[in-house]
Formats: C-alpha cells, sequence, structure tokens
C-alpha cells in the first residue's frame, strides 16, 4: 500500500508540472494618454519574465521607466517689434518601478484574453528647468517612493510563431505622478503651477519571447 501511494504522488507531481509553461521574456512598450504633457502622452517602457503558466494563472515580474514632459515658453513684446523677454520652463518625470501580477487568461488554441492586475513599488523623480532671455537658469527636483496599481486587459497571440507571442493591452495607470511634479513651483518665474494627475487610461504591445518551441511543451 505504501509502495502505491509513493507511486500516485510522483504521478501527480509529473502530471502536475508537466503542464507547467516555460518561462519567457518580454519587452513591452506603452502609451498613456495625458493633455498636460507634450503632444497629450507620456510613456513606459518594460522588460520582465512570465515565470510560468498553469491552467488560467501565468505570473509575471518586470521592471519598468516612465517618461513625460511638458514645455512650456512665454514672451513679452511691445505692440511692434520683436519680443523683449522670453522665458522657457521644461517639467518633466521619469520613474523606475517594479511590478508583479498573477496574470490571469482565457486560452483557446493559440490566442489568449488575458486580465493583467499589478502592483507596483519603486520612484519618481520630477525636474523642472527654467531659463530666460536674462540667463536666469533655476532648477527644482522633488523625489518620491511610489506604491499603486495598474490593470490591462488585452489578447496575446501565438498562432504566428513557435517561440514568440504578440500582445497587445487596454490598460488603467495608477500612478500619479503629479504628487511629485504638483511641488515644482515656478510661480515666481510668472508661471502658473499646473495641477498634473497622470492617473489615465493607455494603450500597450508587448513581444514575449519563449526559448522552448510551443510544440515541445509537455
Amino acid at each position: 500500500m505504501k509502495n502505491l501511494f509513493v507511486i500516485a504522488l510522483l504521478f501527480l507531481n509529473y502530471h502536475c508540472f508537466g503542464q507547467l509553461g516555460t518561462p519567457s521574456l518580454y519587452g513591452e512598450y506603452d502609451v498613456f494618454i495625458d493633455e498636460e504633457f507634450n503632444d497629450n502622452i507620456f510613456h513606459k517602457i518594460t522588460f520582465g519574465s512570465e515565470l510560468t503558466s498553469f491552467r488560467f494563472i501565468a505570473p509575471e515580474f518586470d521592471a519598468s521607466y516612465y517618461y513625460g514632459l511638458n514645455s512650456q515658453e512665454m514672451f513679452d513684446a511691445e505692440q511692434t517689434g520683436p519680443p523683449t523677454y522670453a522665458a522657457y520652463l521644461n517639467e518633466n518625470f521619469e520613474g523606475f518601478v517594479w511590478g508583479f501580477s498573477p496574470k490571469l487568461f482565457y486560452q483557446e488554441e493559440g490566442t489568449r484574453v488575458v486580465f493583467i492586475p499589478k502592483y507596483h513599488f519603486g520612484k519618481i523623480r520630477a525636474k523642472g528647468n527654467f531659463l530666460d532671455s536674462d540667463d536666469v537658469a533655476l532648477e527644482k527636483v522633488t523625489k518620491l517612493k511610489m506604491y499603486y496599481w495598474s490593470f490591462a486587459l488585452g489578447i496575446e497571440e501565438s498562432k504566428w510563431s513557435n517561440n514568440a507571442t504578440y500582445g497587445f493591452y487596454l490598460i488603467y495607470n495608477g500612478l500619479n505622478a503629479g504628487k511629485a511634479l504638483n511641488q515644482l513651483d515656478f510661480n515666481a518665474q510668472s508661471f502658473s503651477k499646473d495641477n498634473y494627475n497622470t492617473r489615465t487610461i493607455g494603450l500597450g504591445i508587448r513581444i514575449s519571447y519563449n526559448f522552448k518551441a510551443r510544440n515541445q511543451i509537455i
């Protein structure tokens, strides 16, 4: 009886682990809508790994870089003639964050419908650079730690390759870089303070690569 129990346990372990997907690496580019930034967008680049997959869950871990820039300018002039004074202000933020998600999916053949609730933690830096025609230069910097969630709904397609997967996502970004950007104050330089809030939606595209071809996976 004891031998039968050991054999059954070994068979169960083999059956479960044999269905685990092998890890894959991915790169992702996301663009988010926000009218406060140049071209009404800010950006995120991500590199990470889908650690494995089993049934309807595929946990993933990644590192991301955010960047957004808002350029402003101001001119004073007489009624006629060239400007007598010019001032420029560039405000930007960048963030380095880690993320973990228990990505959930429903799969038919080579197509997955995925839901990605992801927890992030990391740091952001907001910087403002002022320069005017009188050669007055001023720089202000704010740094903060950030903890937040993002949510993505998308489709991942692997029919076109045995190793590569292509993902397309609609994303809600929970990062509010305004907590740092709104601390930059250039009112004394005649630039009114913007009320930044970068919680917004965006679109993402991902390319994943699995070093073991899918037709070889047990």
